[in-house]
């Protein structure tokens, strides 16, 4: 299955490069913040926020992604200090679906833009607890995750916009669902490009 997921990154990442070249849309996410349940299923005990950074190449169908972010977790329950967790995460992924609904006629006349996305990708969670023994090691490392990305943006600015979005994966090796909603603020590097 890994080796499946894997071979579809690469599939879609060349796909998408090979019809850039007509005019490929190019997007910054600075930043994107998020409140993050990376285990849905003990989300009441495992819960916070987070914030990445992350360069988007696609087209209206498709989309490959490669960023880097943290997310700071706790137990709402219990004492903060005892149970925060900060974790540093890079990403790769890549998706197909609709990446931007809005076609070429972006803000002339459709100035309402959708995201709805399958995607798959690898994940690499760095492990910064201190060393307790008997800790439990599942959620640091590689992994592999695939999952389904919603959003929803107005363009009021062809350079600058806010999306609203919800993410949610599968997490392989971890065995887990995990779930972020927020919103992210990014640039069109091609802005100046006619629509």
């Amino acid at each position: 299955m890994k080796k499946l997921l894997l071979s579809l990154c690469v599939f879609s990442a060349l796909t998408t490069s090979v019809y850039a070249q007509e005019g490929p849309r190019m997007f910054m996410d600075v930043p994107a913040i998020f409140v993050a349940a990376p285990d849905f299923e003990n989300i009441k005990t495992n819960i916070g926020l987070g914030g990445a950074f992350a360069f988007n190449v696609g087209t209206h169908w498709s989309v490959v992604r490669l960023g880097a972010g943290v997310q700071a977790t706790a137990d709402p329950k219990e004492d903060l200090q005892e149970t925060l967790t900060t974790t540093p995460f890079a990403l790769f992924e890549a998706g197909g679906g609709m990446y931007r609904s809005n076609g070429d006629r972006c803000a002339r006349t459709k100035r309402a833009a959708f995201t709805v996305l399958g995607k798959g990708g690898l994940r690499y969670y760095f492990d910064t607890r201190d060393e307790v023994a008997g800790q439990d090691d599942t959620g640091y490392g590689l992994d592999y995750t695939v999952g389904a990305e919603l959003g929803y943006f107005y363009i009021r600015d062809m350079f600058r916009n806010f999306e609203v979005v919800a993410d949610i994966n599968y997490h392989f090796n971890a065995e887990r669902l995990s779930l972020t909603l927020g919103f992210k603020h990014f640039l069109n590097l091609r802005a100046t490009r006619p629509y």
